[in-house]
């Protein structure tokens, strides 16, 4: 089936669950104890989600979580977050899924995404709650007691936040609040790797994308890496990416080599031990501002990009390439990025001079 024809079918079946959906717009009194999140597929928008978390934590604390999770890799990124009281995933089985249902109501249920996903909103039609919550859109109206109005080019973080303005209620510290990454498998070998470089100002390097279309050629990375001869560097990669991470490696004398990372867990406990990352992928400028690492984030040319998952590291520089290609950004604009968090690292720009 075309991709044309695919959009138009899920596109009737959403108009097909607004027809029979009953809710309508309401306020939701008493305390809220109990709130339900479906979970994005994503690790970048988990990280992201894991502020709103600690948000629910220091705006209600006698607030429980529950995650509905829709793949087995987020329901196992967050089985041991403290925030979290439990995780119920979607592809347990159907009648392990019935008996969730029919057993669990929750004060609120919350959906993240603001687009459409059928997923998602068959979830939040047979889920049960007090009150329904979503971001405001066309596919959205009548599934849900109340739509969150906020621009849509305001960060996610920005965005999610609308909820607490739904349940009357405010976030103490939120300006203090970040993103974190919850506790993770971490081998021995990559425990003794983080501390070896502990304090000696490595920079990272993140190579890897969940598209091809936000790569960065590794003979850029060689040239960027070839002209700030007296820094040292860690390569981020996975597993797709290892021969590339293995080539800079192997060519580049200022290349520490990283043993491979098999968890999320593992890549931020080196990146706590870094003083600056260079990434085209926003997951890990995400992990970044989970420890305010400073960030230069390498964009395409989308609005959408580089608004609403901007870094949210407080020192950060963004490149955004002029086509819809971040393969297409020369080596200059990121060393000119890179320049300026560096110069605020340091009283001036210290070793790197001009270049």
């Amino acid at each position: 089936m075309k991709r044309e024809n695919k959009l138009k079918l899920r596109q009737g079946f959403a108009r097909l669950l607004q027809a029979v959906s009953r809710r309508k717009v309401g306020r939701f009194d008493g305390d809220v104890r109990s709130i339900a999140i479906l979970l994005p597929e994503r690790y970048g928008d988990c990280i992201l989600l894991t502020k709103l978390f600690a948000e629910i934590r220091a705006a209600l604390p006698e607030a429980t979580i529950h995650l509905i999770a829709f793949r087995k890799v987020s329901a196992v990124f967050f089985e041991s977050d403290p925030n979290v009281a439990s995780i119920f995933n979607v592809k347990s089985g159907f009648f392990t899924w019935i008996r969730y249902v029919m057993n669990h109501r929750f004060d609120v249920l919350f959906n993240p995404k603001d687009s459409m996903s059928i997923s998602f909103l068959l979830q939040s039609l047979f889920l049960r709650a007090r009150l329904k919550v979503a971001h405001r859109h066309d596919y959205h109206e009548r599934l849900y007691d109340r739509l969150i109005d906020k621009d849509y080019y305001d960060h996610v973080t920005e965005r999610h936040s609308g909820l607490f303005d739904i349940l009357g209620v405010t976030v103490p510290g939120r300006e203090s609040i970040r993103p974190y990454v919850p506790p993770l498998p971490v081998s021995q070998s990559l425990s003794d790797f983080a501390r070896s470089i502990a304090g000696k100002g490595y920079i990272g390097l993140n190579l890897s994308s969940a598209s091809r279309l936000k790569y960065w050629p590794k003979e850029n990375w060689a040239e960027f890496v070839r002209n700030y001869p007296e820094e040292r560097f860690v390569v981020f990669a996975s597993a797709k990416d290892h021969e590339d991470k293995l080539f800079l490696e192997r060519e580049l004398d200022n290349v520490l080599p990283l043993p491979p990372t098999a968890t999320l867990g593992e890549v931020d406990l080196v990146m706590q031990e870094l003083k600056l990352l260079v990434s085209p992928d926003t997951s890990l400028v995400h992990m970044a501002a989970c420890h305010d690492l400073p960030v230069v984030a390498l964009y395409r040319n989308r609005r959408n990009d580089w608004t609403r998952f901007a870094p949210l590291s407080t020192n950060h520089e963004i490149v955004v390439s002029l086509s819809d290609l971040v393969g297409d950004i020369g080596v200059d604009a990121v060393q000119q990025a890179f320049r300026k968090v560096y110069a605020r690292l340091e009283p001036t720009n210290g070793s790197i001079g001009s270049r």
